[in-house]
């Protein structure tokens, strides 16, 4: 079993980034689901389940799985030195992200990992050349599905849009400087599942197995997840001390949850961030291990405060078990039920005399665990932890996505879809841009008809109106909306709570086109396809879109829609285009600068970045900007191929040394195999 011993474990420790949905993290392969590494900033690593996808925030500090047990147990249970019996804790955190002194106590095992990243199901790059036949380290077989991937659904096939998988054992971990280095002889299989779709989009499920791979049984033992997030975690800027967040506990649907305290925080770009921008984030225990299956205890303090007492941290093996896993004697836990709930500690759960129901964790450092009861596992023998981690930008949001995970956990993992999203591609023109995509939405026996949503800010927002259901999510009024003509429009009227989803006018669907020609990458001759063009746009903007396919319902559920892909690809249901002026051949006449003048206060670019344009360029040029006094600025050096557009050349408003320009009036020449061309423009700044 120990044979890796020999080598360093952790050669082996893989990481990778889960991003099929709005919730995007880096994790590793031995169980730690987050780095916000807050004692030595530089090592964090983002994204630390950051959302919305794409968006830069991150709210991961430490998520990860601890495992302990009494330390009275029999030798073939446990590894190490124990002479003074003290209690096991083995946990997948590291002390950078978790203030555990006795961090990382599981290794993957090395016939699971494939190259340099942890195995992810949807890409093949990430496998091992060839799966083992049994699961690493035991007799049971490892079922490989027909997609290549061992899945947990029939036969091994994958059940999520991305899943994650591996196998870890326990080892005396990577504290070198502890002299007391002790274990459960344990092992761990670890799944994590992400959906897309309007139902599962807000969530990734996570589920371990662990099981005892020692000689003698392992007694009273007690699992748990340590479950830190920050609003914001100290490593995102610019504050790196944070300020305070609100910690809840709802025992009814076992959801450790919070947010920020006051609702303010500065922006990592610019500006500032209030309510219904900053998100809501939580864990939800969908199954702990045990004989009631159900969280026995519930444990918020702080990251470093009061440590090693039962107020605070345990940081080390026994005192996390006691103070932790365990909750003993916690001062919050006024009438010992093993869960915090007395938070201004005068003896009475604040829910009975209106207390403020929440921990206040100072300084962004406020962290919870969720215990199982105590339970025994003999040799061989195993049980499921598995949990979800949620968000939403607003509390209601986050219930709702909740309880989303909660009811796709009781069927069985079967997702309710929408119809299949439609593959996408789209051309840009000059002052338009043309989408074309597949018919095969159109298959599904519910499919009603399409929306179209454009974004002018890489996809953090996709509209410029909103509205809010009767749960509180805010959804974006669609650029285009089409629908079958089939007297089905209006709102939606089965079920009351979906009343706010509108079906369209009987509009009917977009024109066919069937391809004539092979000027499409995606589309061939003879393909039929459906056309939209935009016109409304402006040369030179970066716009992404996506085609949402819809249904009618199902009396289960109200209509459904694809979302987004997370990442804009031709193919998929989301792509962008930069619309751009035909690129200039024999003459550069038409060659301008845009906008000009330039006005940093009328916010024509997109984003934070100041920028100008220069147009009609040809495919190869090279620019050059000159001062009043005619001393060079900075030259550009244009070519199609690394340009946003054919015809586009952009400027950033830096000289050569990366510096801001004074305001004033810039000459500019082009130069290429098409000719010559000249101009001048004004920065007003």
């Amino acid at each position: 079993m120990y044979i890796y011993a020999q080598t360093d474990p952790m050669l082996y420790q893989r990481w990778n980034i889960m991003d099929i949905n709005r919730v995007r993290t880096q994790f590793n392969n031995t169980g730690l689901l987050c780095d916000g590494n807050q004692q030595n900033i530089p090592l964090a690593k983002p994204p630390a389940f950051e959302y919305p996808n794409g968006s830069g925030l991150s709210y991961g500090t430490s998520i990860g799985v601890v495992i302990g047990a009494p330390g009275n147990q029999d030798t073939g249970a446990v590894g190490g030195d124990n002479p003074e019996q003290l209690e096991y804790l083995d946990g997948t955190m590291d002390e950078g992200s978790a203030a555990f002194w006795d961090e990382e106590h599981f290794a993957p095992y090395p016939e699971i990992v494939g190259g340099s990243k942890a195995a992810l199901s949807n890409d093949p790059t990430t496998w091992p050349q060839s799966w083992p036949t049994l699961v690493p380290g035991t007799n049971q077989p490892l079922i490989v599905g027909p997609e290549g991937w061992p899945g947990i659904g029939e036969s091994g096939s994958i059940i999520a849009d991305q899943e994650t998988y591996s196998v870890m054992y326990s080892w005396r971990g990577t504290d070198v400087g502890n002299t007391n280095r002790r274990w459960l002889k344990t092992h761990m299989e670890m799944r994590g599942f992400a959906w897309s779709g309007e139902l599962y989009q807000d969530f990734i499920i996570w589920m371990f197995v662990i099981r005892n791979i020692g000689s003698a049984p392992i007694v009273d033992m007690r699992a748990g997840i340590h479950s830190d997030y920050g609003y914001f975690p100290i490593f995102m800027p610019p504050n790196p001390w944070g300020d305070d967040d609100r910690h809840y506990y709802d025992p009814v649907l076992q959801f450790a949850y919070g947010s920020d305290d006051d609702f303010y925080e500065p922006n990592p770009t610019d500006g500032s961030l209030g309510e219904g921008q900053i998100a809501w984030s939580g864990t939800l225990a969908l199954r702990m291990p045990g004989p009631t299956k159900s969280v026995q205890t519930y444990d918020a303090f702080h990251f470093w405060m009061e440590a090693t007492t039962p107020r605070g941290n345990g940081a080390s093996k026994e005192l996390y078990f006691r103070y932790n896993l365990n909750n003993q004697g916690d001062p919050h836990d006024s009438n010992n039920d093993g869960i915090d709930d007395d938070f201004n500690e005068n003896g009475i759960p604040d829910a009975q005399e209106g207390g403020p129901g929440y921990y206040l964790g100072l300084g962004a450092d406020g962290l919870q665990v969720l215990g199982s009861g105590p339970f025994t596992l003999n040799p061989g023998e195993s049980d499921t932890l598995i949990f979800a981690t949620v968000f939403g930008m607003s509390k209601n949001q986050l219930y709702k996505n909740a309880r989303n995970a909660l009811v796709l956990y009781n069927s069985g993992f079967k997702p309710v879809k929408a119809p299949e999203p439609p593959k996408v591609e789209v051309i840009p023109g000059d002052g338009k841009n043309i989408l074309y995509w597949s018919l095969n939405s159109e298959k599904d026996p519910e499919f009603e008809g399409y929306k179209i949503y454009r974004s002018a800010d890489n996809g953090q927002t996709w509209g410029s109106q909103t509205f809010t259901d009767f749960e509180g999510g805010i959804h974006y009024v669609p650029l285009y909306q089409a629908d079958k003509i089939d007297g089905i429009k209006g709102n939606y009227r089965t079920l009351p709570e979906f009343a706010w989803y509108y079906l369209g006018d009987d509009t009917d669907l977009p024109p066919i086109k069937v391809i004539d020609n092979d000027s499409l990458s995606l589309f061939k001759t003879g393909d039929t396809v459906r056309v939209f063009v935009d016109d409304n746009v402006v040369n030179g903007l970066n716009y992404r879109y996506y085609i949402a396919a819809y249904d009618t319902g199902n009396g289960i559920t109200g209509p459904l829609e694809n979302t987004p892909a997370s990442k804009p690809q031709i193919g998929t249901n989301t792509v962008q285009a930069v619309p751009h002026a035909p690129v200039s051949y024999g003459s550069l006449s038409q060659v301008k600068v845009v906008p000009n003048p330039y006005i940093v206060a009328n916010g024509w670019e997109q984003g934070d970045e100041r920028q100008i344009q220069f147009t009609h360029l040809p495919l190869i040029a090279t620019i050059r900007i000159l001062n009043s006094s005619g001393d060079l600025v900075k030259t550009i050096y244009h070519d199609q191929s690394n340009s946003i557009a054919p015809s586009i050349a952009k400027w950033d408003l830096k000289n050569e040394n990366q510096q801001l320009v004074a305001p004033g009036l810039y000459f500019f020449h082009v130069e290429s195999s098409e000719g010559n061309a000249s101009g001048k423009f004004i920065i007003i700044l």
